[in-house]
This record gives C-alpha cells, sequence and structure tokens, in this order.
C-alpha cells in the first residue's frame, strides 16, 4: 500500500524543515568572540555592576577577543563595539536595522524613560521627535540665532564661578540649565538660590544614572513586572513610584507654565510655543510636543555639565596647557572683550583643547545600547535580532592605534604641524552613532567651546593649598553612572587679574 501523507503531515514536516532549517542557519555562523559563559546565567556573573567597571572590563576584553565582543546574560545577548570603525560600519552604514532601542523594563516600560528621545524606539514619533529638533538646532545656521543667548550666559558663569569655587557643579547647571530652558520653553531660570524647574530635571537625570547604571532583576526577568508590591523581591516598585513621578513632573512643570502664558498671551517665542501655535495641533501631536521638549533638556543639560566640569578639572591638573591657551586668547581677541563664537576659526589651540577634553574624559562611556532590528552578519559573526549592541566610547577614545599616550591631556594631538597629522576627531565617536547620534550635538559643541574660551580669557584655576600652604592635587575621580562627571574636588578659581575682573564684573550684569 503506497503511504499518501495528509495535510496535517505535511505541514508538520514542513515546520519541522522550517524550525530545522532556522537552527542551522543559526548555527552555520559563530557570535563574536568572548568569553566563555555558564549554561542558563551565560555572562551574567562576568558582567560587572557599575557602568565604569563595565567600561573598563568591556576594554580588557578587547585585548583578549578583538574589537567586537559577544556576551549574554539570562539569555540576553551583549554585542560590545570597543572600535570606531566597527561602531562606523554597523551603527551608521547598517543604522536602519541598528537604530531601535532595546525594551528596558525597569527604566523604560515601568519609569516611563521610554516616552522622551533617550530611550523611544524608532518609529514615526522618534523620527517626528529628530524633525522637530534638526529645524531647531539641526545646522549651525538654525543655531546662529540663540548665540546672544550662549554669550550672556557664559558671562554670568564666569562671575558665578568666582563667587563661589566650591559649588563650581551647581553653577555649571544653573548656566546650562538656563540656556536649554529658554530654547525649549522661554523660561527664565531664577538667578539667584533653586529654582523648581532645575531641581526637578536635576533628580530626574540623576535617578536615570541609577536606572541606567544599575542591574535590576526586572529586566532579566520581566514578568515581575506584574507583581504586586508587597511579594517578596518587589522592592523595585516603591523606586519605580518615586521616580515615574520625578519623570511625569519634569515633562509637565515647565510645559504647563509656557501653556498658561499662551493663554494669557504673555509667552515668548520658544520651541513649545511655536509648536503649540500650528494649526494642526492634535492631543496625540501636543502629547509629542511634551516629550520633544522633554528631551531637549534632558539629553542637553547634564552632558555639557560633565564637559564643562572636565575642562575645570584638566585647567587645574595641566597648567601649561591653560597658559598656552590663554595666550592664543590673548593675541586673537586681545583683553578689552570676551571670545565669542566669531572668534573660533582663528583659535586652533582652544579648539584642541575643547576636543582633547572631549576625548580625555568621554560623557558617556557607554551610551546607550542600540537594539538590532533583525538577524545581521559581519565580518562573519552573526549577530542576532533583538541584541543590545553597546558602543565602548572609553575604549575608542583610548585606543593607542587612535591616539598616541592616550591617558595623557595633550591637545597637541590636535594641532595640526609640519610631520604631524591631527588624531582622529573626538566628535566622530563622544555624540554617538547614527540614526541615534546626538540629537543635540551643535548645541552642545557651541556652547562647551563658547565657556572654554570665556573661562580662559579671564579665569585662572589652580590647585587648593591646605592650611598649611601646600597644593592639594586633585585625585581625578568621576562618579560611576552613565554620564560622568568629576567628583567634586577643592580648587581655586581666581579671575587673571584686575582687567579680567572688570571685565567679568560687566559681563555679570548683562541681559
Amino acid at each position: 500500500m503506497v503511504y499518501s501523507p495528509s495535510l496535517t503531515d505535511i505541514a508538520a514536516a514542513a515546520a519541522i524543515v522550517w524550525i530545522f532549517s532556522r537552527l542551522m542557519k543559526k548555527q552555520a555562523l559563530p557570535y563574536p568572540p568572548g568569553p566563555p559563559g555558564k549554561p542558563i546565567i551565560g555572562n551574567a556573573s562576568d558582567i560587572p555592576k557599575t557602568a565604569k567597571q563595565q567600561w573598563e572590563k568591556f576594554t580588557q576584553w578587547k585585548e583578549d577577543y578583538g574589537p567586537i565582543i559577544h556576551i549574554s546574560a539570562m539569555g540576553i545577548h551583549f554585542v560590545v563595539l570597543n572600535d570606531v570603525n566597527v561602531a562606523k560600519d554597523l551603527l551608521e552604514k547598517r543604522s536602519a536595522i541598528y537604530s531601535d532601542r532595546p525594551t528596558m523594563p525597569m527604566a523604560g516600560e515601568l519609569c516611563g524613560w521610554d516616552r522622551p528621545l533617550v530611550m523611544h524606539h524608532y518609529d514615526d514619533t522618534f523620527k517626528e521627535f529628530r524633525r522637530s529638533f534638526f529645524k531647531l538646532f539641526g545646522t549651525r545656521q538654525n543655531l546662529e540665532r540663540f548665540y546672544p543667548l550662549f554669550e550672556v550666559h557664559g558671562q554670568k558663569l564666569m562671575a558665578r564661578l568666582i563667587a563661589k569655587p566650591d559649588q563650581v557643579s551647581d553653577m555649571l547647571r544653573k548656566c546650562a540649565g538656563s540656556i536649554i530652558l529658554k530654547i525649549a520653553y522661554g523660561y527664565d531660570v531664577a538667578q539667584e538660590g533653586k529654582d523648581p524647574v532645575i531641581d526637578v530635571v536635576d533628580d530626574g537625570m540623576r535617578q536615570l544614572d541609577v536606572l541606567l547604571s544599575a542591574q535590576w532583576l526586572v529586566d532579566l526577568m520581566p514578568f515581575l513586572k506584574g507583581v504586586p508590591e508587597w511579594f517578596p523581591g518587589a522592592s523595585f516598585k516603591q523606586t519605580v513610584k518615586a521616580y515615574r513621578k520625578t519623570l511625569d513632573t519634569m515633562a509637565d512643570l515647565p510645559f504647563t507654565m509656557i501653556k498658561k502664558k499662551m493663554r494669557e498671551g504673555t509667552a515668548e517665542h520658544c520651541f513649545v510655543s511655536s509648536q503649540l501655535s500650528e494649526s494642526d495641533v492634535t492631543p496625540e501631536k501636543e502629547y509629542t510636543i511634551k516629550w520633544a521638549a522633554t528631551s531637549i533638556y534632558g539629553g542637553g543639560a547634564d552632558t555639557t555639565v560633565s564637559a564643562m566640569h572636565t575642562f575645570i578639572l584638566s585647567m587645574t591638573l595641566n597648567p601649561d596647557v591653560q597658559r598656552k591657551a590663554q595666550a592664543e586668547v590673548d593675541a586673537v581677541v586681545g583683553r578689552d572683550r570676551f571670545p565669542t563664537l566669531a572668534d573660533r576659526p582663528h583659535l586652533p589651540y582652544v579648539e584642541a583643547v575643547f576636543k582633547e577634553t572631549l576625548r580625555w574624559q568621554p560623557i558617556a562611556p557607554l551610551a546607550i545600547p542600540h537594539s538590532l532590528m533583525q538577524d545581521d552578519v559581519y565580518n562573519n559573526y552573526l549577530i542576532p535580532k533583538g541584541a543590545l549592541v553597546i558602543p565602548n566610547i572609553w575604549a575608542m577614545a583610548n585606543d593607542p592605534t587612535n591616539y598616541k599616550n592616550p591617558r595623557k591631556f595633550d591637545p597637541e594631538r590636535f594641532v595640526a604641524s609640519p610631520g604631524h597629522v591631527p588624531e582622529l576627531d573626538p566628535h566622530d565617536l563622544v555624540f554617538g552613532f547614527g540614526r541615534r547620534v546626538c540629537p543635540g550635538t551643535n548645541l552642545a559643541d557651541a556652547t562647551v567651546w563658547l565657556e572654554i574660551a570665556m573661562s580662559l580669557a579671564v579665569l585662572n584655576f589652580s590647585k587648593a593649598r591646605d592650611a598649611d600652604g601646600r597644593e592639594i592635587t586633585p585625585k581625578g575621580e568621576y562618579t560611576e553612572a552613565n554620564v560622568t562627571h568629576p567628583v567634586n574636588f577643592p580648587l581655586s578659581i581666581k579671575p587673571r587679574d584686575a582687567q579680567a575682573e572688570a571685565l567679568i564684573q560687566a559681563g555679570a550684569g548683562t541681559d
């Protein structure tokens, strides 16, 4: 008797062939090399707990396994990119499939950080965010209208730094917040004392660092999202409640203020007022505008503070660099005015100091992971769909093939001279890659450069002294967070001379 297969038999056989072919496809190519893992948990016990330990460990693994590394934890694939060329090959040349963000149960779904741009998935709303940011400051030409704002607040910063040298971080945050909140909401920050919007945004950014730097069990076991607070091991739910409230306030407080002013007819032209004034604003679009505005401040304030604080630390530790940069400013600008962005093309050494500030201590050494949207093959390695792709900016910025003696703060590496070709511009790596590059890059670039040039024109940063007159050398320690900051250190900040002090006092009163 001849066997005649039924439709069920045919379907089952086809399913087996399909499953087998998928398994064979994945087994045909290896994952990128990496440390061997254990059954079930993979490399979960090998991955350090803090961000600083992670970028250092990933950089160490580069010596053992190469520029692209694969690790796994509880079934989640991680691919670490330790080389700038590999990062560009994948995150820029193949950006169509490498531009998503991973679904992060704790930070994203529960605490709500998947609503602003930083952790938003690659969808139509993300693209709308990017389009609106490009119109605002996507080109240097668009940014030029804000130059007077940058100059006013840069001058005020100089006065604050000499008045409160023990509160450098707070003074930098107030300056960055004043600029970005004015652009986004037309909001004027309180110039003395605390400001409610600055305070809540600072709280929100600190909490985001905690969310991204810590290891949360719910990220490895997403089913825990649904357990009640009283359930054993669900104490994270209390953190969720507090952190989500902070983020909601961070988005709603300035947005409500500008809407009220618009109703009263007293609103200044800004990002939110111009967006809300369009004729086709639906509730859905208003929601998008609110989170786009939140993204402007959330993405820019902390990063510019980090860069400026690193500059101040580097000048304190490298007085020869400071003196050389000051001499260039004096020769080009003179001593009777502050530098402006129009002076930038004529100050190559100041430009080099700025670039070395970005490279020497990257603002976000591990960036935010990308998520691969489909299987990919690179150099005969399989990178599986859903893998978290992590650009190790720290490793790239300290790669001796691109930067000679990388741990030395040396602006000369970026200065062209006979027989010396400038080393790789850190702009190519520190602001991210592909469609996830920081949309506020031009804003951060302009404001940080200007504040560096102004500081060099009128201030001296030097080591503090103890009661016996001995210099106190800063240890150069940094916070262990997604966006790093120098740990507060004692220093002396003084006007360069009487002429500089007069210029500072005149600038303090500008509006």
